[in-house]
C-alpha cells in the first residue's frame, strides 16, 4: 500500500508519496491541468501500483478540491481522508506540507483504514451528491439575486441624474 499527501493550489499540486516502510519514494509537484493531472495517475499507476496496488490518500479541504476529490476517486485510490488544516506555521512550505500530510496518513493507517477517528485530526465530511446539487443550486440563486440588484442599480443611477422615478420608489 501507498501513502499519498496532496497539497493543492490553484496552479499546482505539490505531491508526497510514501511506502508501506514509511518512506518516501516520490516528491514532486504536478500542474493542475488535466492532461498533466492525467499524465500524474498514469505514472502513479506505471511506476507504483503496477499489480492493482492500494493507495490511501489525504488531501487538506479547500474550496477548490471537488475537481480532485474525482480524479483520485476515478484512479482508484481505496480511501480519501480529507482534512481540515488546524494552524498555519510560520514557514510554510508545499513541500513540507505534503510531506506531512503522507507521514500523518502513513503513522495513523490503521486507525483511517478501520475508519475510526484520529485525535486532534478533524476530518472533513464530503456532502453527498444531493447535497452538493442543493448547494450549487443555492449558490447560482444567490448570485442570480446580487446579479438582478447591480442591474437595477445601475438603471436606478441612470435614470436618477435626469430625473425620472422607477417604478419601485
Amino acid at each position: 500500500m501507498f501513502y499519498l499527501g496532496i497539497d493543492q493550489h490553484a496552479r499546482q499540486l505539490t505531491i508526497s508519496l510514501r511506502d508501506e516502510q514509511g518512506d518516501v519514494v516520490q516528491a514532486q509537484q504536478v500542474s493542475t491541468q488535466p492532461e498533466k493531472i492525467q499524465e500524474f495517475f498514469e505514472w502513479l499507476r506505471q511506476d507504483y501500483l503496477r499489480d492493482r496496488e492500494l493507495f490511501l490518500a489525504e488531501v487538506e479541504v479547500c474550496g477548490f478540491n471537488d475537481w480532485l476529490l474525482q480524479a483520485l476517486e476515478e484512479h482508484e485510490c481505496h480511501k480519501m481522508i480529507v482534512i481540515q488544516p488546524e494552524k498555519r506555521q510560520k514557514q510554510k512550505t508545499d513541500r513540507r506540507d505534503a510531506a506531512a500530510l503522507s507521514e500523518l496518513l502513513w503513522v495513523n493507517r490503521e486507525r483511517f483504514l478501520a475508519g475510526k477517528p484520529v485525535h486532534g485530526l478533524r476530518q472533513a465530511q464530503l456532502p453527498s451528491a444531493a447535497d452538493q446539487q442543493s448547494r450549487r443550486l443555492t449558490t447560482l440563486r444567490k448570485d442570480a439575486s446580487e446579479a438582478r440588484a447591480r442591474v437595477i442599480n445601475k438603471i436606478k443611477h441612470l435614470l436618477r441624474p435626469r430625473n425620472h422615478r422607477s417604478h419601485g420608489q
